[in-house]
């Protein structure tokens, strides 16, 4: 064996041993995620399901008592209806705490409240894939994980590549002579199948879990008091409709002090889908109801474009279910390596004869 290829095997050894069980955890609940919104709307069902279709939405309606009732929460609107017998969601955030409320669309009038929804389990999922379960600790964890798997992907390309055309043309099969030929194998031929996904799971995976790290290194969270919201959010929003065909509003971000703004986010209809769905916007005095300076991601220079679009691109949400499922199977490749390097280690321990001491050959 090649030196460089000596130590690009000893490189992909231990990292898998090390980060081999955090591997596992990632991928496992990554490929959840990929399904999240689906989990939650299918759970909480009842609580969105209007018993008649509402006529109008209409956010003036409900977000004063909102406010009023929910002192020191920051307020979202995640998603708008998507349909007329579907209700109204508010998220509350404070901290890691999360509370949701559903009203009508049309009324105002709330319908039900799930008060600890940062218990609900995709949530959990999601935690468990940002952090670990385990707060700012847990997030530099995943970090290093993330290089862990960079390094691995390199390293598994070094040591296979000249098994990549024969996989992909179907010339290199799983052997079933011995269960260690068989781990072998397939090991080779799962991780050549997943080089390019995971290769781009690492690059858009590491810029979302800096962005994370930073975030959480930059100190507590800020005290919260979302002002009262005397102009029609209602009436903006119909306006950025007029004034911004082009635009569709699916987000809406309330102030969390009097210096800030509404913000309707959203995406332009005609901007790819990998731009994601929340990430244009337009900003809106809470006062006097003026429109400002729209932010078109569309419009914004192409590194700005690029590490943006990183973030839907790495969950799958920016297409339909084909994707999703198409995600959902590759996803699940870093956790079958991780499942194959460990038993193929066990293995090779297992076969290795073992060594007579000197001491035991002087006895003798």
């Amino acid at each position: 064996m090649k030196k460089r290829t000596k130590r690009a095997f000893s490189i992909h050894h231990w990292s898998g041993l090390i980060a081999g069980i955090f591997i596992l955890a990632i991928s496992l609940s990554g490929v959840i995620l990929v399904f999240d919104d689906k989990i939650d709307e299918v759970i909480y069902e009842s609580h969105a399901q209007l018993g008649a279709p509402a006529q109008a939405l209409r956010i003036d309606k409900s977000i004063g008592w909102v406010r009023a009732e929910n002192q020191g929460w920051d307020i979202r609107v995640p998603a708008l209806p998507a349909s007329s017998d579907k209700a109204l969601l508010y998220e509350l955030r404070q901290g890691q705490l999360r509370r949701w409320l559903f009203v009508h669309p049309e009324t105002g009038k709330k319908l039900s409240t799930v008060e600890q929804a940062h218990n609900r389990f995709s949530y959990v999922v999601l935690n468990l894939h940002y952090n670990l379960l385990s707060g700012t600790p847990g997030k530099v964890a995943v970090l290093l994980v993330g290089l862990a798997l960079l390094l691995l992907t390199v390293t598994g390309f070094l040591l296979y590549r000249k098994s990549v055309l024969k996989v992909l043309t179907f010339r290199q099969r799983v052997s079933l002579k011995s269960r260690r030929s068989l781990l072998s194998s397939l090991h080779r031929v799962v991780g050549v199948w997943a080089l390019a996904f995971n290769l781009l799971m690492c690059v858009t995976g590491l810029s979302l879990a800096i962005t994370v790290v930073n975030a959480a290194l930059k100190g507590g969270t800020k005290e919260v008091s979302v002002p009262e919201i005397t102009a029609s959010v209602d009436a903006a929003m119909a306006e950025a409709g007029t004034t911004y065909p082009d635009f569709e509003i699916t987000y809406l971000r309330f102030p969390v002090n009097a210096e800030g703004q509404v913000q309707l986010l959203g995406r332009l209809r005609s901007d790819p889908s990998y731009y994601g769905r929340f990430y244009s916007k337009i900003p809106l005095d809470y006062e006097t109801g003026e429109l400002g300076q729209p932010f078109f991601l569309s419009e914004q220079p192409l590194l700005d474009r690029f590490l943006t679009a990183l973030h839907p691109i790495h969950f799958g949400d920016f297409a339909g279910l084909p994707v999703k499922l198409l995600y959902a199977f590759f996803g699940l490749m870093p956790a079958l390596l991780s499942i194959s390097g460990s038993l193929l280690w066990f293995c090779r321990r297992q076969g290795k004869p073992v060594k007579t001491t000197r001491a035991a050959k002087v006895i003798r």
